[in-house]
């Protein structure tokens, strides 16, 4: 899954960009989660996070702290990141490069679309990307799903359900029991964390006594039965991410 964030602080252009990524990524067929901010500040304020993201488009005139500042400090985070500039203003194309800005894209060019589609697919061929898809069986009909598009798999019921980030999160179920589904999600780092729970381990933003935190926010409770090995199977993945 591609984890990207947008920091304008117009909101026209952070919605602007945040379709356009989507659409791209539709397309592709990869998952993506794209968070917006509508300052450098914000998004520092979050710095525990940063390092999550693959992608960072930037505006570069933002009041209170620009992009390049923005940009500086998140290299200190993040040196891995890769920093896409968005912006009106292309006199600060060298600043944009001092910071190891991957590419640097206009505004108001007519050719934004394109332009942005060439970068990530750059971007994707920088980090030889590819997607791992599971053919499912639901109720209704088989379907493919990107693996780090699964959030985590419940029990409820006699139904098997499948928490799944598109265009916000998706229910799909199944009938039948998690023990039947957890040899097949094993092998793409899903790991029991509870009786009735099955977690993607890789989209794991923290694990606290009994609760874990996932990248989008959702908390999954952790029975006091698994945590330790919970705890252990996290900072085993941390280290392999």
């Amino acid at each position: 899954m591609f984890h990207i964030a947008v920091c304008d602080d117009e909101e026209y252009f952070r919605i602007r960009e945040k379709k356009l990524i989507e659409e791209y990524m539709k397309n592709r067929g990869f998952a993506c989660q794209t968070d917006l901010f509508p300052s450098g500040k914000e998004m520092l304020e979050a710095a525990e996070s940063i390092q999550q993201y693959d992608v960072i488009f930037l505006d570069i005139s933002m009041e209170e702290m620009d992009g390049i500042e923005t940009a500086r400090r998140i290299r200190q985070v993040s040196p891995d990141v890769y920093i896409v500039f968005v912006t009106a203003y292309i006199t600060y194309a060298l600043e944009g490069y001092k910071v190891n800005a991957v590419r640097y894209l206009l505004k108001e060019d007519t050719g934004l679309e394109s332009a942005l589609k060439e970068c990530l697919d750059t971007i994707a061929a920088l980090m030889d990307y590819a997607e791992v898809k599971c053919e499912i069986d639901f109720q209704g009909g088989s379907k493919s799903i990107p693996v780090d598009s699964i959030l985590y798999v419940e029990s409820r019921l006699h139904k098997v359900i499948f928490f799944v980030m598109e265009d916000g999160v998706k229910e799909y179920y199944k009938y039948g029991r998690l023990d039947e589904v957890e040899p097949e999600l094993r092998q793409y780092g899903f790991f029991r964390v509870h009786q009735s729970f099955l977690v993607n381990m890789r989209l794991v933003k923290s694990v606290e006594r009994y609760v874990a935190r996932l990248k989008n926010g959702t908390e999954v409770s952790i029975s006091k039965k698994y945590y330790r090995d919970t705890e252990m199977e996290y900072i085993r993945v941390q280290g392999e991410i």
